[in-house]
């Protein structure tokens, strides 16, 4: 989860207008869209856990 969120903040202040995922260069948008989903799937697992 970490690495989705400082992934998410740095594309705001050192990308252009394009990011690079898995070797494809997508929208800056699309990329940000994808690592917030990353985020949330990774969040729920977490959550559902057993504590």
């Amino acid at each position: 989860m970490a690495i989705a969120v400082v992934t998410i903040i740095y594309s705001f202040f050192g990308m252009g207008g394009t990011g690079q995922f898995f070797g494809f260069e997508v929208n800056i948008w699309l990329y940000r869209l994808i690592w917030l989903g990353l985020f949330f799937l990774v969040l729920r697992d977490y959550l559902k856990m057993p504590k």
